[in-house]
């Protein structure tokens, strides 16, 4: 009988267990509403600072207020008698002054600023707005220490306002959800705080918001590399990782090691691949660097199907294209290839070139390179030059640029110089000047002084803002095949690009149908730019990786080492299909790298559909499009420091901060009266007592209040005992 009214008991406990908890969470569930469409600013490090946003280990607290006029914002730091605040902002609001006025007045606590861009009403583009510096890039260029350090001459990016290498104590998100934008405007701010028209505040209860963006990493990279390695535990955690991913890049000639290059036999052909914004998968870069990526492709596509003809010339120079990763963190690719190049260890055996000659320093005989193409000022293209090398080796780079003007003259594009005495903008040549000074090198971009893109490197970078958007009377389908202004253009540079650089290889005039194909300028743009799930990634991939295409654009974020950027893999095989060979009687089965060919590449492609039907023709790509590393010379290839090049102060030491998984959240609640807060804990407490004096009472008075049942149990025992 106890055995039985002790299983009762605990069968009884554990339902009202359960009850209370389901109860608990439908409580929870009523309390916070979670906002989904967000992304974060997030934590960077460099060898002497950390930039960007975190919050406290549970979340940043605050009373939402609206901020859509100067007046909303004046209210908020004179009047605002419920601090801290979370400042809900509109895109022309979020700028430098008012963020930094928000974050000295030690009123707020986190930031939401609104970004729809289908919505011009609650999302209007600013005429400009870059959280880079105005002078980007200049501690690792080439003119640093010289009289055009410090942007003297030419203020690059003069509308950066370098919020982007702020340190934020609070964290800052952008919401990207129109109904969850709505709700917490109507619903959370002017139903609960909005002010009365004569500027008094609200009472409670307010709405506020829970704001939650952990970081791990603190203080600079060292320290944060130097706490992660030395954890004793057995599953240490992991603060920050460097940043840094992969160069791409491909030559026309595949020269083995048993040969040799002569000096100056090789032309290099290069493009960034990568930007920044303050925000998390948030990297547009239309202009920044798709353009220069997009012209770049189609120049090296156009000239494959001359590689025959360029291979097949004693005394053609070989042309290395490459595209450098992580340039926008202080030349990270660039400054590695340069490294690499200086110690006989490029190309090094990744997954294909095991046995190519190394390509040094000496061997370049010219660099080219393509910058920002999009947005021209003048409606013409620029022509940049260094200076100091100029005055050195005048006769070589005049020669490039008349040949480069009678390119464009030939391919329709108006091509200017700037002038000689100016220097040269950000640029990725600046790793290999800043080595070896006399190296006859043209940067070709859309600004002729100032940069023509008003939103380098943030969060309006978008195609809508270069002429390769599409009308509204076109449907979606089509866009893929729509040639666009941008698109046109563009294809014009390519064309320009690859007649120059056929020109500087072969030392004479280029065949008359040399030019880039439109149709790839048109569908790289809508692959990059557009969707991913576009036929012409499908056709580069294998069956297993192009079903994984994502619908948005990939982010042009360099990331972290340990993390593979999708990017990269992309551009590794449009530039291995462009510059390769197909390989007849190759299935996927046996396209690999044969052990008597170790130069090349081999390329499995599923290929495009065929006619009326769902299978594809695949390809094997026989190339020597490959990789090479783009991680600073400041780190070891497992992430650790390298203690000499570190302490060189030569090379830059970027890395990101971890974060755990639940780490980032954004949470609306409604904060009640204190004084009701207190009368709830007052009552509370009061219960509890009282339930200690009556429990205190039942036991003392045990024996009389259960003594009838005591008596009736100890006479059904007694009952069956046998006698």
């Amino acid at each position: 009988m106890k055995t039985r009214n002790y299983h009762l008991i605990l069968l009884s406990s554990f339902c009202i267990l359960c009850h209370f908890q389901g109860k608990a969470v439908r409580t929870k569930n009523k309390i916070y509403i979670s906002i989904d469409g967000r992304s974060s600013c997030f934590r960077r490090l460099n060898a002497t600072h950390q930039i960007g946003c975190t919050s406290e280990p549970n979340g940043n607290v605050g009373v939402v207020h609206h901020i859509s006029t100067e007046d909303d914002l004046n209210w908020l730091l004179d009047k605002g008698p419920h601090a801290p605040y979370a400042a809900l902002m509109h895109s022309t609001n979020f700028i430098m002054d008012n963020v930094l006025r928000l974050k000295n007045s030690g009123k707020i606590n986190g930031i939401m600023v609104i970004h729809l861009l289908e919505n011009k009403t609650l999302t209007e583009i600013p005429p400009a707005f870059s959280p880079d510096k105005s002078c980007p890039l200049e501690q690792y260029g080439m003119y640093q220490g010289t009289n055009y350090s410090g942007c003297h001459s030419v203020k690059w990016n003069a509308d950066g306002h370098g919020m982007m290498f702020e340190d934020f104590d609070f964290p800052i998100f952008i919401l990207t959800n129109q109904s969850e934008v709505e709700f917490m405007i109507e619903e959370c701010y002017r139903k609960f705080n909005q002010p009365y028209s004569d500027g008094n505040p609200r009472g409670y209860p307010l709405c506020a918001v829970e704001l939650k963006d952990r970081m791990d990493a603190a203080k600079d990279s060292e320290t944060c590399i130097r706490r992660t390695n030395h954890q004793q535990n057995l599953n240490p955690d992991k603060y920050c990782d460097p940043l840094g991913d992969l160069n791409v890049y491909a030559t026309i000639k595949a020269v083995n090691n048993t040969s040799a290059y002569p000096a100056k036999s090789v032309i290099v052909a290069a493009a960034r691949m990568d930007s920044f914004s303050m925000f998390d998968n948030v990297y547009p870069s239309a202009d920044n660097h798709v353009s220069g990526i997009v012209a770049l492709l189609a120049a090296a596509e156009a000239l494959g199907k001359f590689k025959d003809k360029i291979k097949g010339s004693i005394s053609s120079k070989d042309i290395l294209f490459t595209f450098l990763n992580g340039e926008a963190f202080d030349y990270i690719g660039s400054s590695r290839l340069v490294y690499d190049m200086q110690r006989n260890q490029f190309p090094l055996p990744f997954s294909g070139a095991t046995y190519l000659h190394p390509v040094t320093l000496d061997h370049i005989s010219h660099f080219v390179e393509v910058n920002q193409l999009a947005y021209r000022d003048d409606n013409k293209l620029w022509i940049h030059t260094d200076p100091i090398s100029r005055k050195n080796i005048s006769v070589e780079i005049d020669s490039m640029i008349e040949t480069l003007k009678a390119c464009g003259n030939k391919s329709q594009v108006g091509i200017e110089e700037v002038d000689q005495s100016q220097p040269l903008p950000p640029a990725s040549v600046q790793s290999f000047l800043k080595e070896k000074l006399f190296i006859p090198a043209v940067v070709i971009s859309d600004h002729r002084r100032e940069f023509t893109n008003k939103y380098y490197n943030s969060r309006f970078d978008l195609v809508s803002q270069i002429n390769a958007s599409y009308p509204e009377n076109v449907n979606q389908s089509d866009w893929y095949d729509y040639v666009t202004v941008q698109a046109q253009q563009l294809t014009k540079v390519s064309t320009m690009l690859a007649r120059f650089l056929y020109n500087l290889s072969m030392a004479d005039s280029p065949p008359d149908n040399l030019s880039a194909s439109k149709k790839s300028v048109t569908h790289m743009l809508y692959c990059f730019l557009i969707s991913p799930q576009c036929e012409l990634f499908k056709e580069i991939l294998t069956a297993d990786f192009s079903k994984d295409l994502s619908a948005a654009p990939y982010p042009f974020y360099v990331g972290v080492t340990i993390v593979n950027n999708h990017i990269t893999t992309l551009i590794e095989k449009l530039l291995g299909l462009y510059v390769g060979y197909k390989m007849d009687n190759y299935t996927s089965d046996n396209c690999v790298q044969p052990g008597s060919d170790k130069v090349y590449q081999y390329m499995w492609m599923q290929g495009p559909l065929l006619e009326n039907s769902t299978s594809r023709d695949g390809k094997c790509i026989r190339t020597t499009s490959n990789t090479s590393l783009a991680v600073s010379p400041a780190f070891t290839a497992d992430g650790n420091i390298d203690e000499n090049n570190w302490r060189s102060g030569r090379y830059s030491a970027w890395a990101e901060s971890s974060w755990a998984a639940d780490a980032i959240s954004i949470r609306l609640f409604l904060i009640p009266n204190p004084q009701l807060e207190i009368v709830t804990l007052v009552i509370g407490m009061v219960i509890l007592i009282l339930s200690f004096i009556l429990c205190f009472i039942f036991n003392k008075k045990a024996s009389v209040i259960f003594a009838n049942n005591v008596a009736e149990n100890s006479s059904s025992t007694t009952s069956h005992v046998p006698s």
